[in-house]
């Protein structure tokens, strides 16, 4: 028995309301589903079927019982806060409150156990993921069964190997330093090389019992398989709205696969590691760039107060686009949390902000740094990429960030202020890819097109003689994807590690973490009820990685 021999509707996945309107025209059966061969003969179902995945990124609710869990989004701001990245920085001034960032378990797991097996934030990727990867094979499923089904299939490919390439880095168990544990570091071994269970459109029930966990290099062989299926039947493939994959962002994804590959050196017989992948990522990275047409954001598109951060510009590649149906209500929603003007959400409280050792070092010419509060707080600085007034500014703490933006700068009716677009892939990280994997085998060319991409950035710009070319690369990376939901996967493979809790930080108390390369918490465990539902996950979860570094308070 297949698993996928029944589709469920959209009203079982996301919710009537959201992909019924427009979309699927015909009533479905009083069952609550329809079977595949009935939804083969639907144009009007496949058409849902392709709007269903770019839907349920914006739209999944695992039922987590807390405010981050609107899907694909909420991973981006719990990544981004597992690597001390982004932090609330309101605690640093009265007024505000640092609680009211909810993405607490990652914040800090040196002193909760959320992010334990049994812990209440560990479903949240595994179960995200997995639904994505529910519907994208609904939709090969459908595909393999219909004719001039060709357009779907590629899609759905590229949305599965999106989500398998990002379950493979996060639960890739590479080794970390545990002082407060040291059993941690030789617990790994057992899961060494081991990425995430694959779950195709034909597994069955009884597999899906029994699945185990993949090497790495079985793995990224099956996310090549599917990308290099997509990027056959997506050749001629130009997408309506950009949050449907074209064939660059198929090359983006292979740049993306290829940059992980390129941090290891253990040789496989089927995909390339070390500078054989780097090599690789350069030549995809490029091959992105010049399919996608896109340019890089100038400084008024990243700086606008009404568009920037919320709306589709020519600068992005893959985005996920609100409307007034995807957004699940005021809390359940990436501005609420992320734009420092939603006074009826998260972020006017929480205030969403950057390490103070990364904003001093970021160039005084650099135009990214205007999006953060400077130590002065100097309200006339902020003044013009902000629709806040100095008197609601009064309580914005230094190094609160002004990057993501309400829709049209809104700050207090959510109805309308949730409804944005928030980018899935830039085209500026093509460019960093190609300068970071170049100078792994060409330091160079590397530092030449870092210094380009720079240009743009800060016009007096020059590659720091006494720092290391790839920290730098990596550096500029953070400032440029700050939020985004992307570096977690750099500073993973590089063995870059946090250092929140060193002398000066601004990160809140809990918060302040330092490690000595990776942190534990970034080799991501399987929650307790995949592994009781999985049999072959049993003595195979990562190992526990709260509590296994001390925060400095």
């Amino acid at each position: 028995m297949k698993m996928n021999n029944i589709l469920k509707t959209t009203a079982l996945l996301l919710g009537s309301s959201v992909l019924l309107s427009g979309c699927i025209k015909e009533t479905f059966p009083e069952s609550g589903y329809a079977t595949s061969d009935q939804t083969a003969e639907s144009p009007f179902a496949k058409e849902g079927l392709i709007t269903a995945m770019p839907t349920v990124l914006i739209t999944n609710y695992t039922d987590l019982g807390e405010h981050i869990d609107f899907g694909y989004p909420g991973i981006f701001g719990a990544t981004d806060r597992m690597v001390g990245e982004v932090f609330p920085v309101s605690g640093n001034l009265p007024g505000g409150n640092q609680y009211y960032d909810r993405w607490q378990a990652w914040l800090y797991p040196g002193n909760s156990t959320g992010l334990a097996a049994n812990g209440w934030a560990s479903p949240f990727f595994y179960t995200n993921y997995y639904k994505f990867i529910f519907t994208a094979n609904e939709a090969i499923d459908i595909a393999n069964q219909s004719e001039g089904a060709e357009e779907m299939m590629g899609i759905a490919k590229t949305f599965r190997a999106l989500c398998y390439l990002d379950l493979a880095r996060l639960y890739d168990a590479l080794p970390a330093k545990a002082p407060e544990r040291p059993a941690y570091e030789t617990e790994l071994e057992a899961v060494k090389g081991l990425t995430v269970p694959i779950v195709r459109e034909d597994t069955s029930m009884e597999e899906l019992e029994n699945n185990p966990r993949v090497s790495r290099e079985e793995m990224f062989k099956f996310i090549f398989e599917d990308l290099n299926t997509a990027e056959t039947l997506l050749a001629n493939y130009t997408p309506a709205t950009k949050n449907l994959p074209s064939l660059a962002v198929i090359y983006g994804l292979k740049a993306r696969a290829y940059l992980w590959l390129g941090g290891f050196t253990e040789s496989y017989a089927e995909v390339p590691t070390g500078d054989a992948a780097y090599r690789l990522a350069a030549e995809y990275a490029r091959k992105a760039i010049d399919a996608s047409g896109c340019t890089i954001m100038t400084e008024s598109q990243w700086l606008d107060p009404k568009t920037g951060f919320n709306t589709v510009n020519s600068s992005w590649m893959w985005a996920m686009i609100q409307t007034t149906d995807t957004v699940l209500n005021n809390l359940l929603s990436w501005s609420a949390h992320m734009a420092t003007e939603a006074i009826w959400g998260y972020g006017y409280g929480a205030q969403p902000g950057i390490s103070v050792f990364s904003y001093n070092r970021i160039s005084s010419g650099d135009f990214r740094k205007k999006s953060f509060v400077g130590a002065d707080r100097s309200f006339d600085a902020i003044a013009p990429y902000t629709t806040l007034t100095e008197e609601e500014f009064a309580t914005i703490a230094p190094y609160a960030s002004f990057k993501f933006h309400a829709a049209n700068g809104e700050k207090r009716n959510y109805s309308t202020g949730n409804v944005t677009s928030i980018p899935m892939m830039r085209v500026e990280e093509m460019y960093l890819i190609e300068a970071e994997a170049t100078a792994h085998y060409d330091a160079a060319t590397g530092k030449s097109l870092l210094q380009s991409f720079m240009a743009n950035r800060d016009p007096a710009y020059t590659v720091p003689a006494a720092n290391d070319l790839i920290d730098e690369i990596i550096f500029q990376k953070r400032i440029e994807f700050w939020g985004e939901g992307v570096i977690i996967y750099d500073l993973k493979r590089l063995n870059i590690g946090m250092h929140n809790g060193d002398t000066g930080t601004n990160a809140p108390p809990m918060a302040q973490l330092s490690t000595d390369g990776r942190a534990p918490w970034w080799n991501c465990v399987f929650p307790l009820n995949a592994v009781q539902q999985n049999k072959a996950l049993s003595g195979k979860n990562n190992p526990n990685p709260t509590q296994t570094v001390k925060s400095v308070k």
